[in-house]
């Protein structure tokens, strides 16, 4: 197994690429109607990740740090594909199919990784469900609520 600080180095290295990426990729889109909306998406897609790295942190022993590498790769990768979106930024529809690229690219990549790491399918289950936690919680309350007040005004 690699040594932790491999490990930790492309952790950390991973999810720089991704949070900076995504900030970027979520400015370039323009849909959002306020900093704060574009703070709490940032926030719910930052949130999935950050309650994997808990959970890891508390039921892995030795096998975290490799858990941990693989999330960092997998979160940069993922977000490596929401690139093209950031030089030709197109309609609403390019915006979905970037994001929607970016979690095919992800899911497919933790279904893959995670057991090759040899963590049980569990840990791959766990993503999806989060994944589906923060997707709800993007189109109910990122989107809903803020583009209701919108309408208000």
């Amino acid at each position: 197994m690699e040594k932790r600080a491999v490990c930790l180095a492309i952790f950390v290295l991973g999810f720089v690429v991704s949070t900076l990426l995504t900030w970027w990729f979520i400015e370039a889109y323009g849909g959002y109607v306020s900093p704060q909306q574009m703070l709490l998406s940032g926030c719910i897609a930052g949130g999935k990740w950050a309650i994997q790295i808990g959970v890891g942190w508390l039921l892995l022993s030795e096998k975290k740090w490799a858990y941990f590498r693989e999330l960092g790769l997998i979160c940069g990768m993922g977000s490596v594909v929401l690139v093209p979106y950031l030089f030709i930024q197109g309609d609403w529809s390019f915006f979905l199919g970037s994001l929607i690229a970016c979690v095919l690219v992800m899911g497919a990549l933790i279904s893959w990784r995670l057991p090759a790491i040899g963590l049980r399918k569990t840990w791959v289950g766990l993503w999806f469900l989060l994944l589906a936690v923060a997707v709800t919680l993007q189109l109910t309350v990122v989107f809903k609520v803020f583009l209701e007040r919108a309408s208000e005004r």
